[in-house]
């Protein structure tokens, strides 16, 4: 590939968050009215998933509190489907990754993979459910709203998902997963509905992040809430969600990817790679090559969404845990995800081997952009075409001079 000259640039979101989060959950529930319904001795629930969510302590400890300031007894139930080896140590485990433990809580933390089944839907697929949060005086449903990775619809992650997959445990995600894009699209909110009605559920707390995995929002759900609260929150979700500066490429490197970066590895609304949509619900990025150089040592190997990439280093395939891969990816059921591209000994073979595919006219400059990882858009270089697209918009300010794309003894990419 002849040098290439790219420029770093900074992508300028929306930044606002929430300053005060204890002040605003105190005032959604007593807005939803949990004064009247949380009642002295309740033994209450309250979810705590396998999502990363910035101030997740923070934010389960305010819950915590508005449950004892009116006589209920809090505990925390794991809930977060066939996530932590699909056993109860396991889910306990992952908690305690995030800090949230009986001892930094103040609360027991119960966990378990028994369901009930509080139903059927009209096709016959039976409604499973979270024995001792059923067996509970009440529960909060706790989750961030966002985007999924493989449908597009009005409501997609979060407070639904919450009930019908994270507390379906075991049995319950299996059987949402199993069914593909129409079980997370349709049947999951059925699935939800029927728990809803059936199940002690007290409320719902609904969080919205911005650009920089900030707090951006937090609402209360009172049961007849959730449906306007996860379809709310994610319209303002995707209004405030970070893309890529444009949307077609050539080239689109990705320095490391992995599943603390998303369940995909790579987000899918970001890369492509969404399965359901309508047009008019989703316009995907046209990339003609994508470079993944490095998984994250956090992933622990899970390279589950590999297969969105057309090109990785060996450095990534000898990284790769085929077993943890091919279990997330048979629970998940969408097996393209886990596919292997083609391997390239060193980034400078990835890089060129890119750019010699790409189809363009002898002499035409790449359109490229390189990416930390998929939650880090802010910061990112681009090639001359693509800054000559951006260069003028009030998003878009230039943070570094022109260099020259290198790569070491060792074909490394090289970039200040």
């Amino acid at each position: 590939m002849e040098p290439i000259r790219m420029r770093k640039i900074r992508q300028i979101f929306e930044d606002k968050k929430i300053e005060n989060i204890p002040e605003v959950i105190a005032q959604e529930l007593k807005r939803i009215g949990m004064d009247e319904n949380i009642k002295p001795g309740m033994e209450i629930g309250i979810t705590v998933g396998s999502r990363g969510i910035r101030n997740l302590k923070t934010i389960i400890r305010s819950v915590i509190e508005e449950v004892k300031q009116r006589g209920g007894v809090p505990f925390i139930l794991t809930s977060m489907g066939s996530h932590g080896g699909a056993t109860a140590e396991g889910q306990i485990k992952v908690l305690e990754k995030f800090g949230i433990t009986e001892e930094s809580m103040g609360v027991p933390v119960k966990a378990g993979m028994d369901v009930v089944e509080l139903g059927t839907l009209d096709n016959g697929l039976k409604v499973y459910f979270d024995k001792i949060a059923f067996e509970s005086d009440g529960i909060i449903a706790v989750n961030r709203i966002k985007v999924h990775t493989a449908y597009k619809a009005r409501i997609e992650s979060g407070l639904h998902k919450m009930l019908s997959v994270g507390l379906g445990n075991h049995k319950g995600a299996s059987l949402v997963h199993s069914l593909g894009v129409k079980g997370l699209k349709d049947y999951m909110v059925e699935f939800a509905a029927v728990i809803l009605r059936k199940a002690p559920i007290l409320c719902g707390i609904g969080i919205l992040e911005n650009a920089y995995d900030e707090t951006y929002r937090i609402m209360g759900a009172a049961p007849e809430e959730f449906d306007k609260v996860d379809s709310d929150l994610l319209g303002e979700c995707k209004k405030i969600l970070p893309k890529l500066p444009v949307r077609d490429m050539d080239i689109l490197i990705v320095q490391e990817m992995g599943k603390n970066i998303s369940g995909t590895g790579m987000d899918t609304n970001i890369v492509g790679g969404v399965i359901g949509y309508d047009p008019d619900e989703y316009t995907p990025p046209d990339i003609k090559r994508i470079i993944v150089l490095d998984l994250t040592p956090e992933t622990g190997g899970n390279a589950l969404g590999v297969g969105s990439a057309d090109l990785i280093t060996k450095k990534v395939h000898d990284k790769i845990d085929l077993n943890s891969t091919y279990t997330n990816t048979a629970t998940a059921t969408f097996l393209e995800r886990a596919k292997i591209p083609m391997v390239m000994d060193t980034e400078k073979d990835a890089v060129d081997l890119a750019a010699n595919t790409i189809w363009n006219l002898p002499g035409t400059i790449p359109r490229i952009v390189i990416i930390r990882n998929t939650l880090k858009l802010d910061e990112l270089y681009v090639s001359e075409p693509v800054w000559e697209d951006i260069g003028g918009r009030a998003d878009i300010e230039a943070i570094g001079d022109w260099e020259t794309i290198g790569f070491n003894g060792s074909g490394e990419l090289m970039l200040s």
